[in-house]
């Protein structure tokens, strides 16, 4: 399904919501996996709900939260609106294949195309003590935290970041940016 590899895919790809990005081409079709306890499916509305430990996955990521809601456009073009609620975790692989983990209280994923221009792009909000991603390299928090899957850039409010360094990296390419302030 279309729908789950966008919301996954997005965490791969950064999108901010600004009005001068180009559209966005079709992402090529890869299988998605849901479970769910449950599932419902309202016709009247075209909303899907998973509830209860819900697992969402495509070969670079995976999604686990306790409900996510698909609201279907009644063209059943690209889905416009897709929201991950509770205990949301998301590990996905960037570029250089290092896995991002991203936990939050929930994501909502957005999609639009106004005058010709794509705006695509998920928010985190909530957590303990607020959303957070983490890689090799840094853990950073922020709420909210958006995800600009167009732009492929990370931006949030009261933001706090972690560098990491191995004990073994003093001045390598995996060295912290800041070992000058030892």
């Amino acid at each position: 399904m279309k729908i789950f590899s966008i919301l996954l895919l997005a965490v791969n790809c950064s999108v901010v919501w600004a009005q001068t990005n180009a559209p966005v081409k079709t992402p090529v079709e890869q299988q998605i996996e849901i479970t769910s306890k449950n599932w419902q499916f309202d016709g009247n509305t075209r909303q899907m709900i998973y509830l209860g430990s819900v697992v969402v996955t495509n070969p670079k990521a995976v999604l686990h939260c306790e409900q996510l809601i698909v609201d279907l456009p009644p063209d059943g073009g690209h889905p416009t609106n897709i929201v991950a609620i509770t205990n949301v975790v998301i590990d996905a692989l960037d570029g250089k294949s290092q896995t991002n983990h991203i936990t939050a209280d929930k994501a909502v994923y957005t999609y639009s195309v106004v005058n010709s221009v794509t705006n695509e792009a998920i928010v985190f909000t909530g957590g303990d003590p607020m959303p957070k991603v983490e890689n090799p390299q840094f853990t950073g928090l922020g709420d909210p935290l958006t995800y600009n899957l167009i732009t492929k850039k990370y931006s949030a409010s009261n933001f706090k970041t972690i560098f990491k360094q191995s004990p073994s990296s003093g001045n390598g390419t995996n060295a912290s940016p800041f070992n000058f302030l030892k």
